[in-house]
This record gives C-alpha cells, sequence and structure tokens, in this order.
C-alpha cells in the first residue's frame, strides 16, 4: 500500500474511532493524476439524500476545541481576535504538535499549494489585466503577521517557538484555511470578556471558522455538485443531493465562482464555466466617459454624486451573457453631463434611468476595448496557445485560461453592442 493510501486509511479509521460516520458506499480516492489531490468517490451506488457522513463537532477543528486554548491566557486572546487570526493560531500550533488530536488529519493536508500567494512574479505577470493580482492580498496577509499573530508568538515562549511558528507555516495555514474550512453555522462567535454587549449580531449568526475533516475531502467542479453539508447540533452531516453512480467522484460545491476566484482561492480552473465574469473598474469608466475638458472639481462632484446614489462602485461586473449593467450605463450617461446638465441633476439629486442611445453606447464601446488593452495577450494569442495546452505548465494554463475567459465575455459583449445597429442597417 501507498504511503499516500495509508495515510487516508489512517485518517478514516481516527474518524471512526471518534465517533464519526462514513457511509461504505465511498471511498477516499487519489486524484493526484487529475491535479486534484484527494476526493471522495462512490464505490457502489448511491441515492439523492443518503448520508455519506457525520462528522461530530468534537472533531472539528477551531478555536473552540482546539488544545491551544486550554494553554494559560489563550483562551481569552482567542477570543480577542477576528476573522481568521485565531483559527490560524490553532492550527499553527496543531500543525506543529507531535501530539496533536488531529494529527491524523493535519498529515494529509498539503503543504504546497498551486494558488497565486505562492507564485513567482514572473508567474503573476500572466494574470496582468486580470483582478487576480490586486486580489492576492500577500501583503495585507504580512501585515496581519508582524502586526497580530506574531507579537502573540513572541510573547508566549512557552507555547510557541517563533523559529518554527514563522511566516512561511502562516502562509500555509492561511491558504489551508481559505481552501478547506468552513463556517460552522451553529456554533457562535465567543466574545471577549466585557464584550458581550458589544457582539454584533450578524456576526454571531456567522458563526465560527472550522475545519471539518472529511467535509473537505470533496472537490468542486463547475456545474457537478451532488452533494451538500448540512449543520446538525450534534453533527455536520454531508448527504447527496441528487443520485450518484458507481464510480462517480463526489463533489461539493465551492459557490458559483468564475476561474479567478477558483485560481486565487483554490490553486485550480474549471474549464468550462458559466460562472465566469470580467470586472471593469469604476476609475476606467469615469476616465473614458469624462469629457476630456472636464475639471477636476467637476469630476469629483460627480464621482461623489454617484457614490451617494449607491450607482458607482469600485469594479462593474459583466457576466457570461454579456449584459451591460445598468449602474454601468447610468455612470457613463452622468459622467458625460455638460456641467449644465449636471447641475440640474445635482439639484434634484436624480440619476438619470440607464439608457443606452448611440453616444451612450459608443462609450460603452471604448471602455470595453480599453479594457481589453489592459491585457499584455490578445485573445487570439491565448486561444493558440491553449490550443497546445500539453506544452504549457500548469500555472501559465491556469492563468491563460482566467484571462482568456474574461476577454471572450469583453469580445462577445462589444460584438453584441454591434448587435442593434446592424439590424437597422438591414432595415
Amino acid at each position: 500500500m501507498s504511503e499516500f493510501d495509508n495515510a487516508s486509511n489512517h485518517f478514516i479509521q481516527w474518524l471512526k474511532a471518534n465517533d464519526a460516520t462514513i457511509s461504505d458506499s465511498l471511498a477516499i480516492k487519489d486524484y493526484r493524476s487529475e491535479k486534484a489531490g484527494r476526493g471522495v468517490v462512490a464505490i457502489k451506488d448511491i441515492k439523492k439524500d443518503e448520508l455519506l457522513f457525520s462528522i461530530p463537532r468534537k472533531v472539528l477543528l477551531s478555536e473552540e476545541t482546539s488544545q491551544l486554548a486550554t494553554k494559560p491566557g489563550m483562551k481569552d486572546i482567542l477570543n480577542s481576535q477576528q476573522g481568521w487570526a485565531p483559527l490560524i493560531l490553532c492550527l499553527m500550533y496543531e500543525l506543529k504538535s507531535e501530539n496533536s488530536f488531529w494529527k491524523p488529519y493535519l498529515d494529509i493536508l498539503p503543504n504546497i499549494f498551486d494558488t497565486p500567494m505562492f507564485w513567482e512574479e514572473k508567474d503573476i505577470d500572466e494574470l496582468a489585466g486580470t483582478g487576480v493580482p490586486d486580489k492576492i492580498g500577500r501583503d495585507d496577509a504580512e501585515n496581519l503577521f508582524k502586526s497580530t499573530i506574531q507579537p502573540i508568538i513572541k510573547s508566549h515562549p512557552d507555547v510557541f517557538d517563533e523559529n518554527v511558528h514563522n511566516l512561511n507555516l502562516f502562509h500555509i495555514c492561511g491558504s489551508l484555511i481559505m481552501a478547506y474550512s468552513f463556517h460552522d453555522e451553529l456554533t457562535p462567535k465567543p466574545s471577549s470578556k466585557g464584550d458581550e454587549e458589544e457582539e454584533d449580531d450578524e456576526e454571531e449568526e456567522e458563526g465560527i471558522i472550522a475545519m471539518v475533516p472529511m467535509a473537505d475531502m470533496l472537490n468542486h467542479r463547475t456545474g457537478f455538485n451532488n452533494a451538500r453539508l448540512f449543520h446538525e447540533p450534534e453533527a455536520l452531516q454531508m448527504r447527496a443531493i441528487k443520485d450518484i453512480q458507481v464510480s462517480e467522484q463526489i463533489y461539493n460545491t465551492y459557490g458559483d465562482l468564475c476561474n479567478a476566484d477558483l485560481l486565487r482561492k483554490y490553486g485550480f480552473v474549471d474549464e468550462p464555466n458559466d460562472f465566469d465574469i470580467v470586472e471593469i473598474s469604476g476609475d476606467l469608466v469615469c476616465d473614458v466617459s469624462c469629457p476630456a475638458d472636464v475639471t477636476d472639481e467637476e469630476k469629483d462632484a460627480k464621482v461623489t454624486f454617484l457614490l451617494e446614489e449607491d450607482v458607482l462602485d469600485d469594479y462593474f461586473v459583466i457576466e457570461k451573457n454579456g449584459d451591460i449593467p445598468p449602474e454601468l450605463i447610468a455612470c457613463v450617461q452622468v459622467f458625460m453631463m455638460s456641467s449644465q446638465e449636471f447641475s440640474i441633476a445635482l439639484e434634484k439629486r436624480k440619476v438619470p434611468k440607464p439608457k443606452l442611445t448611440p453616444s451612450v453606447m459608443d462609450k460603452v464601446k471604448l471602455i470595453l476595448s480599453k479594457r481589453l488593452e489592459q491585457y499584455k495577450t490578445t485573445l487570439e494569442d491565448d486561444e493558440r496557445m491553449l490550443s497546445n495546452a500539453d506544452d504549457l505548465s500548469t500555472k501559465k494554463y491556469s492563468s491563460i485560461l482566467v484571462r482568456a475567459g474574461e476577454k471572450r465575455i469583453l469580445q462577445q459583449t462589444l460584438n453584441e453592442a454591434d448587435g442593434p445597429k446592424r439590424k437597422k442597417q438591414r432595415k
């Protein structure tokens, strides 16, 4: 038996020894040849609503269950932290603890990732023009480590070793949480002392972030979701949401994510992906739409007006159907206004109803064209490279697929923008 299979079997035995229920209709399978790591496969036909596995809450790894919380002073520290910080600290501690209760689980988690967080700059450069580079968040992550995580580690040498619990381990734990964690809807985020009355209702409903052994073994494939995780009082249960045939992989869903988000969060892409989108920055809409002679003062006034009216955003999203967002159209109309027209709109505090007049459409098409110019390659270049995909590295293939998907949407939207004009000409 391979080391890979041996670790998987040890993990399943550990789960069962701790009161987890695992259906005999499934098994963990090695999908590394498909660049998917571990996955779960049906070894018998499975019926819709059938229980796949049930994981008791004591097996979840969170700030509530980690042994780190039992160390002097650490419970209050964990409770005082927000976001991912508590679970990152717990994971950093448990991963380097030879006696960790979760060791059979932690042993099967990856420590090498295909996400852009770990890419070299030359690889990230392949994503130029997409929204991925600005969303990797490496600087923000390292600021969190330096401002929050590292001081806690340094001030507790009896618990942490700063030579072991370092920035690299922090990045590994952050990536594990990004790719594998779940929000435990039925376990509210604990409050630090004195903060109980200030607890935000929305945050409390969101629950804590936890690692859910076995649930995170299910892979994602757009359009193939056949299982769903249910949060019950005593356990988290994965059930089939449709009939699953023997030999079929069992898929959870990570959400309706475009390839840019799949790559950034999980390190893979799907082809085809019906949820691909392209983002157009509000700055680009403003710069292209405003008259050349507009003053900075008037431009700023238009931006402020549109922000106050909740029309302008950092980014506008165009989906795969190529529909132009009405908010983008309204922004173009306002930015194109003369000083007199804008004064009237400002006085009435009224944004015009979105209308694609010929002049507005010309601006929209120019925006789309300028957006296409932000990539370093053309769609034709990308499609030519994708036709020889076997010659590409995984990173380059993923990058090309992300940017080509965005360019196809832009090109389709441009083509459809010309459609009505062509129809009128035919008449």
